[in-house]
């Protein structure tokens, strides 16, 4: 049985690999618009550029942060993930926005996301990224910053109301919030971790969203030269993640064991299990297997992705926001000791391997 549902912290300071992640994907569907406005004229670039730092640097500073927390706590310069280091050009506002100040960041917002569209409806395939690249901007915000953000006022804030009222009545800035999903929050020198003890639906969901992306930019590649070719790459693909991932690595993860006979994994939902669980960290013979199918999988492509450079550059984009955001959100998370990624402290393993030893005696 899986320890009870427990508290985990709320974010109260931003970090500068907080700050380079979001800023790297807030700058993607941007310069996708840029390119799309560039094939016509560079001058509507550069308004296309003013009209973006105008809502971000004044509409937006204006009517939306200056309710945040982050702001409101800052001194000199905002110290928020999305516009650090800029200074402060207006009066903080604790409090609720009022009507006009919603209306005045929807209408700033509009031009930014509308503007780009009149030359990306001539390029399917840039607007299918946009729109793809906004979609992920979002999602990954909702899902792994807005349920910890102390940033009450935002209408996209995911933190229960009783917590907020709880926080605003102590004055506190700190501490802990019990939020949905089996959790385990164990404390160390690392600080406070609150450990996944096992993936929703909704998981499943968003990490196979991700994992379509760069694998239809693939996809698509090889299609355009050999049908036959992208049915040898689809075999691999299968073959890859449902033999070969599965009997020399997923067996060994503790989300494997749980479930009964399909897996209920972030990456596999639903799937049926072929290999009995190997409840002990997988060995290099395990490791090298899956290293070799996984380079398999991604560089197979590559010789049809440079004749088609903007799907290249979709593939390479995409896996580094794949890579970037599991090893920021779910490794330093993730109760799968024996993989090499995984960023849990030492001392907050030994202390959960403890616990549940204790749990089962």
């Amino acid at each position: 049985m899986s320890p009870p549902s427990m508290p985990i912290p709320l974010k109260i300071e931003h970090s500068l690999k907080d700050r380079l992640y979001w800023n790297f994907l807030n700058l993607i569907p941007f310069l996708i618009g840029s390119i799309a406005i560039a094939r016509d004229s560079f001058m509507w670039v550069a308004v296309y550029t003013g009209i973006a730092l105008f809502f971000f640097l004044t509409i937006e500073f204006r009517f939306a942060c200056t309710h945040c927390l982050h702001y409101i706590r800052s001194k000199g310069c905002v110290k928020c993930m999305m516009l650090p280091g800029i200074p402060k050009l207006f009066k903080a506002r604790s409090g609720p926005h009022n009507p006009f100040e919603k209306a005045m960041v929807v209408l700033g917002a509009l031009p930014v996301f509308l503007f780009p569209v009149y030359w990306l409806v001539r390029d399917p395939l840039l607007l299918g990224a946009y729109i793809i690249a906004w979609a992920l901007f979002f999602l990954t915000a909702q899902r792994y910053e807005c349920v910890r953000c102390i940033n009450f006022e935002c209408p996209v804030n995911r933190i229960p109301a009783g917590v907020k009222q709880a926080h605003e009545k102590k004055g506190a800035l700190s501490g802990n919030v019990k939020l949905p999903g089996e959790k385990l929050r164990m404390s160390g020198s690392g600080g406070c971790i609150s450990l996944k003890m096992k993936h929703e639906f909704k998981d499943f969901l968003y990490w196979n969203f991700v994992t379509l992306i760069l694998l239809f930019s693939a996809g698509l590649a090889i299609g355009i030269y050999s049908t036959g070719w992208l049915l040898v790459y689809v075999f691999l693909v299968f073959f890859h993640f449902d033999i070969l991932e599965q009997r020399f690595f997923c067996t060994h993860c503790p989300y494997y064991a749980t479930g009964g006979i399909k897996q209920r994994c972030m990456m596999s939902w639903g799937w049926p299990k072929h290999f009995k669980p190997r409840p002990y960290p997988p060995g290099k013979f395990d490791l090298a297997i899956t290293t070799l199918g996984f380079l398999i999988v991604i560089f197979f492509p590559i010789s049809w992705l440079l004749k088609e450079p903007f799907l290249m550059g979709t593939y390479s984009v995409s896996i580094l926001i794949f890579l970037l955001t599991i090893w920021k959100y779910e490794c330093s998370h993730c109760i799968y000791f024996g993989c090499p990624f995984n960023r849990v402290p030492a001392e907050i393993r030994r202390k959960f391997e403890k616990k549940l030893l204790s749990d089962f005696q």
